[in-house]
């Protein structure tokens, strides 16, 4: 379980590593820093693809074989991304690094699910969602550190390193699986079909606000001039790494967690976040307030992640686990890439129109979530 974890952060945080090295990155391809951030964009979208590919790919070879060939792709992807002398071949790169660093997550939690008892299976996911969470604020951080020693093109040198590392850890530690084999093309089939489900779709649409209100309200943070967030220690970087104790917090409790059906720690997690996002509305100049209000968000977040995947497995028919996986990081990364447009298009001179529009987000994933509740005790018990 740690050692998925820690993977999950360096893996996941291959999208946010080129975000602490933006002006040596400029500076070295000789374009801007805001050209430069769309090599971030370019892993993103490759990286959405990939998802799709990963679930066929695991229902066909089976999620231990498709997560470490996938891993040990990404270890060789890292390294070239350090040659480029020009943007072009970097974002051609970066494309490619995407498109085998995507592998992981689905793989990573289909595997949980297929292979972990049922009294660790809720840990174990909320250890891995919530890594990738935090790997947007750790990578960046690290990667900044280390380019001052390396440079850049050294991290993504010692990226490639440490993913083979963890490749050959998981190699060891990942049990052998018995795979029944299933033709890739009826498993590319299967993707459309899981979209049939209501439930699933309606899990899927509340999936996306996950990231979408994740995203949005720290652009909402970032794009204000709210006196709060300026009196913050640390400013909005002091915000966001405060977020991190948090989801350990929620990690350390999800052991107990699993008493509770997936359905309600969903939709609590979607009510606890509309509660943290309205205390930050609510907190005008008050740093203490504002602090406490994107704490509790955070942790609620975390909260959240974790329960969909859960539910969305266990509505999901059997034989359509990984792809019901892949189309939940599909749309986790589509809610994602939406959440900055929504904070930037509706924010007003302070925190309120972007946050009020979090908070409606999350409730109307808190709805969607309660109605998929038929059957549960029943999926409970396939599960």
């Amino acid at each position: 379980m740690a050692v998925l974890a820690v993977t999950g952060i360096l893996a996941v945080g291959q999208t946010y590593v080129v975000l602490g090295m933006l002006e040596q990155i400029a500076a070295d391809l000789h374009t801007t820093q805001a050209a430069a951030a769309t090599t971030s964009s370019v892993f993103g979208v490759a990286y959405a693809a990939g998802f799709l590919a990963a679930g066929p790919l695991a229902t066909r070879f089976g999620a231990r074989r498709v997560l470490l060939a996938g891993l040990s792709c990404a270890s060789a992807a890292a390294v070239p991304v350090s040659f480029p002398t020009t943007l072009d071949s970097e974002l051609v790169l970066r494309a490619l690094q995407g498109l085998c660093t995507a592998v992981f997550a689905p793989c990573a939690l289909v595997y949980v699910s297929q292979h972990f008892p049922l009294r660790l299976r809720t840990l174990a996911t909320t250890a891995l969602t919530t890594a990738f969470l935090a790997s947007a604020v750790v990578m960046p951080l690290l990667a900044a550190s280390a380019a001052a020693v390396l440079g850049w093109r050294g991290v993504f040198t010692a990226c490639g390193a440490l993913l083979l590392i963890c490749t050959m850890c998981l190699w060891m530690l990942l049990q052998y699986q018995q795979v029944n084999p299933v033709p890739v093309v009826q498993a590319l089939l299967g993707l459309p079909r899981v979209l049939r489900s209501g439930r699933l779709l309606a899990l899927y649409v509340a999936t996306a606000g996950v990231l979408a209100g994740y995203i949005a309200f720290f652009t909402a943070l970032q794009l204000s001039s709210s006196t709060a967030v300026h009196n913050f220690p640390g400013g909005l970087q002091g915000l966001r790494l405060a977020t991190l104790p948090a989801l350990v917090a929620v990690t350390g409790a999800a052991g107990i967690m699993h008493r509770l059906s997936s359905w309600q720690r969903a939709a609590g997690g979607f009510i606890l976040a509309a509660c943290g996002a309205a205390a930050v509305l609510a907190a005008g100049g008050n740093a203490a307030v504002l602090g406490a209000g994107v704490l509790v968000f955070a942790g609620a977040i975390a909260l959240t992640a974790p329960a969909l995947v859960a539910r969305i497995i266990e509505v999901a028919p059997p034989e359509e686990t990984a792809g019901a996986t892949a189309w939940y990081g599909t749309f986790m990364f589509l809610g994602g890439s939406i959440g900055p447009v929504l904070a930037a298009s509706v924010r007003g001179a302070d925190l309120g129109n972007a946050v009020l529009l979090v908070i409606l987000v999350a409730a109307a994933g808190s709805v969607l979530v309660v109605a998929t509740r038929r059957d549960s005790q029943g999926a409970a018990r396939r599960g």
